[in-house]
């Protein structure tokens, strides 16, 4: 028997997922917050999405989930235009982990959980599983509503770890904001071995450009609507760019696990 190829073994990774093309969007006449944006998002990949606030990434997340409708432009997932899917055929290829939390009922964390299993039908074993790698087993039972935020923002982690399918997609709006440093580099590392291991496409908007040199595979930089960037870490991650778009002097250092770490050296100084 000749040795599998490696498409032949996963043959779910490197698939496109998400493309959008020529992607426009305002939410009001004339004045478009995504402008023309190419991008393809990729199975068995951690891309992070950066840039000052009100480049538009959340915007752009919410048009790859089919949240809102492109007034230019069009975004397939899996081949097929996001305004021809359904609901419940987007929730079977896209999980989501917004900024804030929509539940406002007092549900346990491990119902809340489960609720993700809505579209893709029930599984207990994957919500105990989610729970686990997210560190939420020791407060499955109490009420998410009376969580610090960054507790909240693990269940709506193990929500997304739990709803996820091989070959699809996770899509995370500053998932980290409120965690404490360890769930933080848990975090995103729990992310890259999700992509590896579920060959995923994992979209994550992040405002800590450290945590996107240290953990993306691809990085696409926002400012005023585009991508005025895209590529790997290396090609991404440089002070000439990323000065521009945030405009602040920054220093690179390497330490030893080799990604860049970026130090402001002078705030009061715009480049």
């Amino acid at each position: 028997m000749t040795q599998a190829t490696h498409s032949e073994k996963h043959p779910t990774r490197d698939r496109a997922i998400v493309v959008a093309g020529g992607l426009t969007f305002g939410y009001q006449p004339l004045q478009p917050v995504v402008k023309g944006v190419d991008a393809t998002l990729r199975s068995g990949r951690v891309v992070a999405l950066i840039g000052p606030n009100a480049s538009g990434k959340s915007t752009l997340l919410k048009l790859a989930l089919g949240q809102l409708v492109p007034d230019a432009g069009s975004v397939a997932v899996l081949g097929r235009d996001t305004r021809t899917l359904s609901p419940g055929e987007l929730a079977r290829t896209l999980a989501y982990v917004p900024q804030r939390s929509g539940v406002s009922f007092a549900y346990s964390v491990g119902q809340v959980v489960a609720m993700s299993r809505f579209a893709v039908g029930e599984d207990p074993a994957r919500v105990n599983e989610a729970l686990r790698v997210c560190d939420l087993e020791p407060i499955a039972m109490r009420i998410f509503t009376e969580l610090s935020s960054g507790q909240q923002q693990r269940v709506l982690l193990a929500r997304a770890v739990a709803q996820a399918r091989r070959g699809g997609a996770v899509l995370l709006d500053e998932p980290t904001s409120a965690m404490d440093l360890w769930h933080v580099h848990h975090t995103m590392r729990l992310l890259v071995k999700l992509s590896r291991e579920m060959d995923l496409g994992v979209l994550v908007v992040l405002h800590d450009i450290n945590l996107a040199a240290r953990y993306a595979d691809e990085v696409w930089l926002m400012d005023d609507g585009k991508i005025v960037a895209q590529g790997t870490w290396e090609h991404v991650m440089r002070e000439d760019l990323l000065e521009k778009v945030y405009r602040v002097s920054l220093q690179r250092t390497t330490p030893s696990h080799g990604r860049p770490i970026f130090t402001v050296t002078d705030p009061e100084q715009a480049c």
